[in-house]
């Protein structure tokens, strides 16, 4: 037996999954599905709403978890057999599951990020499940699978060069509550919790000319995600602010980090050959600048001068790397903390306008004449 939609469709400003999950309740309360009989199906959901797949698995689970339906091995669903109401126990409201979604469960920032998450998950009583996108080809289906496995928000750290803006799209209008952190997409508007960005560009970039260096070079760990980008911006509006040109050799958004030793070698001996030499490197993160001293420090034919480190986004055994004469240091548990509050409101019906909460960092820069760590070429 099938279930006829309403007619006209969701109404307006409901969402696709509000829409199904509400007919679906209808049906059930008027007794249109005894409880002996097969309840409405996954495949006809899908084609008499004209909803997608997980659209129509996420109103299944729902009406299971609310104990509307009951699925029985090998036979389908049910709808659940009512009792008198004296007898019915008052039901404790469910506890709703939020997901985490990254790239991987081990890079420090990610973790400071689930960190704010899971703690704020605490404070409201939800669960919290945690997936990872091994590879940019995985990324959607692990966000699919997150939502159609119960999923009622997810929090979203989404891989470089992410293709999953119509997937985000499509389980917003599934009824999943969605904030991205860290990175937002530019065409597809959403919640999103990220850092200034543009700011942290600007203001370490100009720490580092500050200290003479006039041509710093960029090298970056990720190539195509907004805060990459918005740091670079930051970076060539500090260099113009004081008459420098903008050099484009220098700070392309090129992901150093991917490159085999040998590559990266070739790279840093490229810059040190240039006109004006290299005096100063700044890491797009951390992990990348302690790449590129390790790098400069394995150059076999060594390099003049003394070359100053810098990083954009600082996070590991020290609040202020030893390494870096200017680092950023960025609060990466409160943006997991913000996001979860975002989630909550959501989650609880809030209707406020799509946002982007923007948090600031902490720029640190040694003193000029203070003692610091740089590394020293042998010729």
């Amino acid at each position: 037996m099938g279930i006829e939609p309403p007619s006209g469709g969701p109404p307006a400003g409901t969402t696709l999954f509000a829409w199904v999950k509400a007919s679906l309740r209808d049906a059930i309360a008027r007794g249109d599905f005894a409880p002996d009989e097969p309840f409405v199906t996954q495949r006809q959901i899908v084609e008499q709403f004209g909803v997608s797949t997980t659209t129509a698995v996420r109103a299944l689970n729902d009406l299971v978890a609310e104990g509307l339906v009951v699925r029985h091995r090998g036979k389908g669903t049910f709808v659940a057999e009512t009792e008198p109401a004296a007898a019915t126990p008052a039901r404790r409201s469910r506890q709703r599951t939020v997901a985490f979604v990254s790239p991987n469960d081990v890079d420090p920032h990610q973790v400071a990020v689930r960190a704010g998450i899971a703690a704020e998950c605490q404070v409201h009583d939800h669960r919290l499940v945690v997936a990872t996108t091994p590879d940019l080809d995985s990324e959607n289906a692990v966000l699919r699978r997150t939502v159609e496995e119960g999923a009622d928000g997810v929090i979203a750290y989404l891989r470089d060069h992410s293709r999953a803006a119509t997937t985000v799209d499509e389980l917003r209008r599934a009824g999943a509550a969605f904030v991205l952190v860290d990175r937002y997409l530019p065409s597809m508007p959403t919640d999103a919790v990220i850092f200034d960005d543009f700011a942290i560009g600007y203001e370490v970039t100009s720490a580092v000319l500050d200290r003479g260096h006039s041509s710093p070079a960029l090298l970056w760990g990720e190539e195509d995600v907004t805060s990459v980008r918005d740091r670079l911006s930051g970076h060539y509006r500090a260099l113009r602010d004081r008459g420098l040109s903008e050099l484009p050799e220098r700070s392309a958004l090129r992901d150093y980090s991917a490159l085999s030793p040998d590559r990266r070698q070739r790279r840093l001996r490229s810059l040190i050959d240039s006109p004006g030499g290299l005096t100063a490197i700044i890491g797009g993160n951390a992990g990348t600048m302690a790449m590129a001293a390790s790098d400069l420090l394995a150059l076999p034919d060594g390099f003049p001068g003394t070359i100053e480190l810098a990083n954009m986004d600082e996070l590991g055994p020290y609040d202020v790397s030893p390494m870096a004469v200017v680092s950023a240091t960025l609060p990466a548990r409160d943006m997991g903390a913000t996001a979860a509050r975002v989630l909550h409101a959501r989650m609880s019906g809030s209707t406020e306008p799509l946002r982007h909460v923007v948090l600031p960092g902490r720029v640190h820069s040694v003193e000029l004449g203070r003692n610091r760590l740089s590394v020293t070429g042998s010729r």
